[in-house]
């Protein structure tokens, strides 16, 4: 018998860049359309816009008995302090992404980094810097290939507001598009 999957993500960065609504995206993208079990939890301080912000999305093909990530397989962050504050809790094989502005030390051996300008994408390809959490999932779609891409686009058409899909899924495809140039397909 095959040990149960189970792989636990972090978005972590400052309140208003969306990564509440990006975690529940990716987990409703696992649980309704991928057919998998997921759990998605967040935290932020009391003025959520500019403070500290994170949310994690565990995906296991088992129940989720515990829905805090232990060892974090894959660690996105949008912050200097979101990088600085998370980095401790990281596997010691698991996958960074990072903004580009934040500046991080050596890594052991066996972890895999990626840096990539998330709001000038959104602001260039989009022009919206708003949508940098969308960009991520983009690029998270790429780098982990844990969630199908068709299920994260469904959840994104299902959970946006109506008339903006198209900038949605424009931000998506620009994510996917960054991770292809980092040779990730």
């Amino acid at each position: 018998m095959a040990p149960a999957f189970r792989y636990c993500i972090r978005f972590s960065g400052a309140g208003g860049q969306g990564l509440i609504q990006a975690a529940r995206i990716l987990a409703e993208a696992a649980a309704i359309y991928d057919n998998k079990n997921a759990a998605e939890s967040c935290s932020y301080g009391p003025e959520a816009r500019g403070n500290a912000s994170r949310a994690e999305i565990i995906v296991s093909d088992e129940a989720i008995d515990y829905p805090r990530a232990e060892s974090i397989d894959l660690l996105m962050v949008l912050t200097q302090e979101a990088y600085e504050k998370n980095i401790s809790d990281i596997g010691y094989q698991g996958t960074i992404v990072a903004d580009s502005h934040v500046t991080m030390g050596d890594q052991p051996e066996g972890r895999k980094v990626y840096t990539v300008p998330f709001r000038e994408i959104a602001e260039k390809d989009c022009s919206r810097p708003g949508m940098v959490n969308i960009v991520a999932l983009g690029f998270f779609a790429a780098v982990s290939g844990v969630i199908d891409r068709k299920s994260i686009r469904k959840a994104i058409l299902a959970r946006v507001p109506k008339k903006s899909e198209d900038i949605y899924i424009c931000a998506f495809e620009a994510g996917l598009k960054a991770a292809a140039e980092q040779g990730l397909k």
